[in-house]
């Protein structure tokens, strides 16, 4: 029997800008999060992947019509471009097989910061085992090792039924601590203490680091009656985790049983100095009740995180669809051999001469084979590249003039203008003659820039 009558409670779960963090809110938040996280990350490889090819499909289709010698009319090749983008759609394939493949198709087009972002994808298909058995510990996180039932009990919501269910998984399940302590905690409560002890003394032996059952072997052995053997596993739980004040907070309790004041006094100090808010409340609430009480402890919430990611049927199941879901055509277990195969098809496409696919200059608009590139990576066609490389040598540069500087440029040369025409009137021509001579010109200039404009015509020039 036990040495004085006590009740239990248990500690209160953390709070965050006063919300209390339970399991099944911290569940859906990272859940959902994670969820959010994949599915922005896939949709914009899956727009990147669209703009590539709304980018590169016409250098692939002057390429193609190269191909055949010009013989195959350009709706026929804009057909057949159309049937090998949506290939992989005949098999059955989710959307991160069909980006893949257009990565494939159109690495010897894309830029590097594009092949960059394709290296990226690579490496998450060869993760996506893992990554799609995360999501199902989020999806399936209450439907294995009872750890619903490891909740509910805790939390006082059990029906008998998950009280039942709870028991057949520790009898079946003689290795698995954390719902073996939960029986434990709800035979404390109910005073069934014998059976507490004997169950609490099984999960020591399977976990003895665990300070937590410790703490409840003690308050069992407390209810048993055998005062110094409790506060000898207190003393085991506080040596584990000395940061921990509910269990300074429990050895004050059980001294102050046996009427040992000074090291109930001692064990109250050393909690109150670690969370002393926490120590007055449960101090008030003793009080309140008046009777000696012992604070219990739940699974916490990271230990319930864990548990829902532990291999299952049920994980297993679920990833196995889900990974399906988003790739498809071959199973899960074959992820990784699916992320190295599209990283060497990636290395072998480097391997192919850049000038066998055409590209488009980034600087005249001109579509070419062989050329350069700039600093940032940008195709550059010869003439541009030897414009470009010619001013640097000459160190010279290209300046931007707003419309008021050209304006003001213009007004300062014409002095110029006018001295030339007096240098041409001296040679027997009129001064109508040179007028008109320079009023055409300019006409032509703005003719032609307004034909460039309308009629899109690439130059190196900027107006």
């Amino acid at each position: 029997m036990q040495a004085a009558p006590f009740v239990t409670g248990f500690a209160p779960d953390p709070t965050v800008l006063g919300v209390e963090f339970s399991w099944p809110l911290v569940n859906s938040l990272l859940g959902n999060g994670y969820f959010f996280v994949i599915g922005v990350t896939f949709l914009s490889l899956l727009l990147l992947g669209v703009f590539c090819i709304v980018k590169y499909a016409p250098l692939m289709h002057h390429d193609l019509k190269n191909t055949t010698n010009q013989d195959f009319p350009d709706t026929g090749i804009a057909v057949w471009m159309a049937f090998l983008f949506a290939l992989p759609l005949f098999f059955d394939v989710g959307v991160g097989m069909l980006i893949a493949w257009w990565f494939i198709l159109l690495w010897n087009y894309m830029l590097e910061p594009e092949r960059r972002i394709a290296y990226v994808f690579a490496f998450i298909v060869l993760v996506s085992s893992w990554l799609a058995h995360l999501g199902a510990g989020f999806i399936a996180y209450a439907d294995d090792h009872a750890n619903r039932e490891i909740f509910l009990v805790e939390h006082g919501l059990a029906s008998p039924g998950d009280i039942r269910a709870l028991e057949s998984w520790v009898k079946v399940n003689t290795d698995d601590a954390d719902p073996m302590n939960t029986i434990a905690v709800h035979a404390i409560t109910k005073g069934n203490y014998s059976d507490a002890v004997r169950l609490l003394n099984r999960c020591i032996d399977l976990d003895p680091g665990n300070p937590r059952y410790h703490n409840h072997l003690a308050i069992a052995l407390a209810g048993t009656g055998k005062t110094k053997e409790a506060v000898r596993a207190l003393q085991d739980a506080a040596s584990l985790s000395p940061a921990t004040p509910i269990y300074h907070y429990n050895l004050s309790r059980i001294h102050q049983t046996t009427y040992s004041f000074y090291e109930a006094e001692k064990a109250i100090a050393t909690a109150s100095g670690i969370d002393a808010d926490l120590v007055r409340s449960l101090l008030d609430r003793e009080n309140t009740l008046g009777r000696t009480r012992y604070i219990l402890e739940r699974t916490p919430i990271t230990r319930l995180l864990s548990r829902q990611m532990r291999p299952s049927k049920t994980i297993t199941e679920t990833a196995d669809a889900a990974w399906y879901t988003v790739f498809g055509l071959v199973p899960r277990n074959l992820s990784v051999a699916v992320g190295m195969g599209v990283i060497l098809v990636f290395i072998l496409m480097n391997a192919v001469p850049p000038d066998k696919f055409s590209k488009k200059c980034s600087r005249c608009g001109k579509v070419y084979y062989a050329g350069a590139r700039t600093r940032a990576g940008s195709p550059l066609c010869l003439q541009c590249s030897w414009l470009e490389s010619k001013a640097k040598k000459q160190g010279g540069q290209v300046i931007d003039l707003s419309d008021a500087e050209i304006a003001r440029w213009a007004k300062a040369a014409e002095p110029v203008f006018a001295d030339f025409k007096k240098d041409i009137a001296g040679k027997g021509y009129s001064a109508a003659e040179i007028d008109s001579w320079l009023s055409f010109i300019k006409e032509r200039i703005e003719y032609w820039k307004g034909q460039e404009k309308a009629k899109k015509i690439a130059t190196v020039y900027k107006y």
